[in-house]
């Protein structure tokens, strides 16, 4: 089973083009199985003296909400008969994301990027970038 990681954020455009390329791999029905991931940074509270108990319990209630792009992202792939889980990570994206490449032991990430201006192409976000040059596995880079 060739296995895939797809990171995904909270940008529709750039999960589209991630699901493109995964729909487009050879064979996906029969031989691909997806982890998806979304990745959460940790709460960080300057002055927590200042922090009332019922922002903290809301914030953290929002924080635990996957967002609602994760789930249409498995549908879609689960209606196009690609075997796909889910999981959510606290922390820092890039570790994150490498950790469980090398958990899962996948073959392939596939990480969204925004669009850019002909120039600002060879320049990447922080996470991809951060992901391709501390990637042991092959990365490929789509934009929407």
């Amino acid at each position: 089973m060739y296995r895939v990681l797809v990171p995904i954020d909270e940008h529709e455009d750039r999960a589209q083009a991630q699901l493109d390329a995964v729909l487009d791999l050879p064979d996906v029905t029969e031989s691909v199985a997806v982890e998806l991931l979304h990745v959460r940074k940790e709460l960080e509270f300057s002055d927590a003296d200042d922090v009332q108990i019922g922002e903290v319990k809301t914030n953290r209630e929002e924080f635990d909400d996957l967002p609602a792009l994760v789930g249409d992202a498995r549908s879609r792939l689960e209606e196009g008969g690609v075997e796909t889980a889910v999981h959510s990570a606290t922390g820092n994206p890039p570790a994150a994301i490498l950790d469980l490449a090398e958990e899962f032991d996948v073959d392939e990430l596939i990480l969204g990027t925004r669009r850019k201006s002909p120039v600002g192409k060879v320049l990447f976000g922080s996470v991809t970038q951060a992901v391709i040059l501390d990637s042991d596995r092959p990365v490929k880079v789509v934009s929407p």
